[in-house]
C-alpha cells in the first residue's frame, strides 16, 4: 500500500490525502504495538521472577532432613558442614570422611537403574527394622547423637535424584541430596571387632608360669565380651582353657604350667560380631626340664562357722624338695593376727591343726612352703581370702545377708538370683490394625476411604524371666495427615510431636499388655501433594510402625491423583528454556514496534518534501 502510493504520487497529486490518512493509520499503530512492548516487557519481568526464584512445594522440608530446605550449591552445603548444622560434620567424621573429601565434591544425578545397592541417611526414623532400617549413634565429644539409614529403594519415588557425589578412601563411594542435604552411600557403618596381637612372657624367677597379653581391636560400635586362652601339647591335646571375661582392648592372665615340654596358646577373642581368631594370635612356649619348687595351692576351709581348717599343697620335680608348710592369717587392715607353728613334712599336701577365729570378717591366708631351693609361696593360688560370717546368709546368693532387699528369687526361675545374668527381661512389641468401617478386615488389606474408622491395637510381651518396667508410645505423624484420633486408649497425646505416650507399666514374665486407639479419617481428603524431601509425606499411604508397619492405603481426590501423574509427564524445563523463549518473544515485538516508527518517519520525509517542492 506505502509503496503503490508513494510511487504513483507524482503522476497524481491528489494521492496526497491518503498519505496523510495512512499516517494517522501508522500513528495509531505505532502507539498499539508501544503499549505492547511495554506489557511484554512487564511480562518478562514476571517470567525471570519465576525462573530465579522458582516456588516450592507446599511440602518441601521435613524433620528428617540433615538441612531443612536442601542445599543450592556445593559451597552452600560446606557452609553448613563447617558450621556443623545438625551435627552433620560428626557423622563425616565418625565415618572417616574427610573435609577435603567433602572438598572435593562434584555435581550429578542418580537414575533409577543406580538406585539398588545404595543407603539412604536422615536424622529421624522413618521406617522399622524389619524394613531394613537401622540407627547408628556416635560421640565427638558433644554427647550421643543418632542418626538412621535404610535401602534408599524404599523411598525411590521420583529418580533422577540431583546429587554431589565424592569419595572417601576409609568409607567409599558417598553423595548428598540437594533437595534436603541427606547422606547416601554405598555401604553401612559395619561393627568390626578382631584379634589383633598375642604375646607370652615368662614370669621372673619362675621357669613354670607365664604372662599371657592379648590386644583386640573394635570399631564402629562393636562389643569386646571376653578372652579365651587354649593350650595345647606338643601332641595337639588340649590342656588347658582360659576364659576371662574383660571388654577392654588388653587383656592379661597368668598361667602355670610344671609339666616340661613345648606348648601352643591360641587366642580367640568373643565380641559382639562373633568369635574372632588371626594368625597373629598364636604363641608357642617351653617348659624347661629343671628343678622346680613351687607353693601350688592353700585352701581354707570353714566349719561351724567359726572353725578355721587350712591345708595346702606344693610340688617338687627335677631334684628338688619340699621341708615344711607355714600358714599366716592377716585381718582385712593386713595385720597378721595369727601364724600357725611350721608343719614339717615333705609331702605334696598337708593339712594344719584346725583354730577357731570368733570375730566375723574378712581374712587372707599366705601359705610359705620351705624348700631346697629356698621359700615359694605363689600370689594368685597360695594367697586365698575368706571370711567368717554370721550364721545365716541369703540361699540365693551366699555373699548377701539372709534380710538383704536384693535376696530374692528370679521371677521367672526361682532357682536363680535376681540380679544373675540369666534373669533379664524381653520385651517384644506387635501392633495390628481394623478397619471398622468396612466390615473389621485387617486394615492393611483395603483401601481406606473418606471417614472410615480404624483401630489400632499396640501389644508388648515379655518372654524374658524379670520384670520390666514398660513406657508405650505411638507414633502418628504420617497418620494424621489423612484422619484424626477419636480414641487415645488411655494415652496422653503430644500435639507437637504427634505421638501417644502411656504411663510405665512393670512388665511381668509371660504377661502382654495391650492398648487400643482408634483414628478416623478426614470427610474430605485433603489433596495435599506429595512430600519433596520426605516421600512418604501425603503419599495417599497412612504408615505408623510399633514393633512391626501397618501400611494403609488412602483414596485420595482423583485430581491429586491427575495432577501429579500429569506434572510428572510435563517436559521439565529450566531457565535456558525460559529465556530463550522470553527472548524471542522480546525479538518479534520490537521488530514490529521498529518497523512502525520507521514507516512513520519516511511518510514525515515525504509530507515535508511535498511541502517544499522537492518532489
Amino acid at each position: 500500500m506505502f509503496r503503490r502510493i508513494v510511487s504513483n504520487l507524482n503522476l497524481s497529486p491528489a494521492l496526497v490525502g491518503q498519505l496523510g490518512f495512512y499516517a494517522k493509520r501508522l500513528r495509531k499503530e505505532e502507539s498499539t504495538r508501544r503499549i505492547g512492548l511495554i506489557f511484554t516487557a512487564l511480562a518478562l519481568v514476571v517470567q525471570s521472577l519465576a525462573v530465579f526464584s522458582p516456588p516450592e512445594a507446599a511440602n518441601a522440608a521435613s524433620p528428617a532432613d540433615f538441612i531443612s530446605g536442601g542445599v543450592s550449591s556445593k559451597q552452600d552445603f560446606i557452609n553448613h558442614y563447617n558450621n556443623n548444622t545438625n551435627r552433620i560434620k560428626g557423622l563425616f567424621t565418625s565415618l572417616g570422611i574427610t573435609s577435603q573429601e567433602v572438598d572435593g565434591m562434584t555435581r550429578q544425578t542418580i537414575t533409577a537403574g543406580e538406585v539398588p545397592g545404595k543407603y539412604n541417611w536422615s536424622r529421624t526414623s522413618l521406617y522399622s527394622a524389619a524394613q531394613g532400617q537401622r540407627s547408628y549413634t556416635f560421640n565427638n565429644g558433644a554427647g550421643n547423637v543418632t542418626f538412621y539409614y535404610r535401602p534408599l529403594s524404599l523411598t525411590a519415588n521420583d529418580p533422577p535424584y540431583d546429587v554431589l557425589v565424592g569419595h572417601s578412601a576409609a568409607f567409599g563411594w558417598f553423595a548428598i541430596k540437594m533437595d534436603c542435604g541427606n547422606l547416601i552411600t554405598k555401604t553401612p557403618p559395619v561393627p568390626e571387632a578382631d584379634c589383633v596381637n598375642l604375646n607370652v612372657a615368662p614370669v621372673p624367677m619362675s621357669s613354670t608360669r607365664f604372662i599371657f597379653t592379648g590386644k583386640a581391636s573394635k570399631q564402629e560400635g562393636a562389643q569386646i565380651y571376653s578372652y579365651i586362652y587354649r593350650v595345647r601339647n606338643a601332641s595337639n591335646t588340649l590342656v588347658a582353657e582360659i576364659p576371662h571375661k574383660n571388654s577392654s582392648t588388653l587383656d592379661q592372665v597368668e598361667y602355670n604350667q610344671a609339666t616340661p615340654g613345648k606348648y601352643t596358646v591360641r587366642l580367640a577373642v568373643k565380641a559382639s560380631t562373633g568369635v574372632e581368631r588371626d594368625s597373629n594370635c598364636v604363641e608357642s612356649f617351653t617348659v624347661a626340664a629343671s628343678p622346680i619348687a613351687e607353693c601350688k595351692n592353700v585352701v581354707p576351709i570353714i566349719q561351724n562357722r567359726t572353725i578355721v581348717s587350712l591345708s595346702g599343697s606344693a610340688t617338687a620335680q627335677n631334684g628338688a624338695t619340699i621341708k615344711s608348710y607355714t600358714f599366716t592369717v592377716k585381718d582385712s587392715t593386713g595385720k597378721v593376727i595369727k601364724t600357725l607353728p611350721p608343719v614339717v613334712s615333705s609331702a605334696q599336701a598337708v593339712t594344719a591343726p584346725s583354730f577357731t577365729l570368733d570375730k566375723p570378717g574378712n581374712y587372707t591366708v599366705t601359705l610359705t612352703v620351705a624348700t631346697s631351693l629356698g621359700p615359694k609361696t605363689n600370689t594368685t593360688t597360695c594367697v586365698k581370702p575368706f571370711s567368717i560370717t554370721k550364721p545365716q546368709v541369703c540361699q540365693y546368693n551366699p555373699s548377701l545377708p539372709v534380710n538383704s532387699p536384693d535376696c530374692q528369687p528370679c521371677p521367672g526361675n526361682p532357682t536363680i538370683w535376681v540380679k544373675d545374668e540369666k534373669c533379664a527381661a524381653e520385651i517384644l512389641s506387635t501392633k495390628s490394625g481394623i478397619n471398622m468401617t468396612q466390615g473389621n478386615v485387617i486394615a492393611s488389606s483395603v483401601i481406606a476411604k473418606a471417614s472410615d474408622k480404624i483401630s489400632y491395637t499396640l501389644t508388648v510381651e515379655n518372654k524374658g524371666l524379670a520384670s520390666k518396667p514398660v513406657v508405650m508410645t505411638e507414633n502418628l505423624t504420617d497418620v494424621l495427615e489423612y484422619a484424626t484420633l477419636i480414641d487415645q486408649g488411655g494415652g496422653q497425646y503430644d500435639n507437637q510431636t504427634k505421638t501417644l505416650t502411656w504411663p510405665s507399666v512393670n512388665l511381668e514374665p509371660g504377661k502382654k499388655q495391650s492398648r487400643t486407639i482408634a483414628v478416623q479419617l478426614f470427610s474430605s481428603i485433603p489433596a495435599t501433594n506429595t512430600g519433596k524431601s520426605d516421600e512418604d509425606s501425603y503419599d495417599c499411604k497412612m504408615v505408623n510402625t510399633f514393633g512391626n508397619s501397618i501400611n494403609v492405603g488412602v483414596e485420595c481426590p482423583p485430581e491429586k491423583v491427575v495432577v501429579e501423574q500429569v506434572v510428572g509427564e510435563l517436559p521439565k524445563t529450566g531457565p535456558t528454556e525460559n529465556m530463550m523463549f522470553a527472548s524471542l518473544l522480546l525479538a518479534v515485538v520490537v521488530y514490529f514496534y521498529a518497523r512502525s516508527r520507521q514507516l512513520g518517519k519516511e511518510v514525515r520525509l515525504i509530507r515535508r518534501n511535498l511541502n517544499t517542492g522537492t518532489i
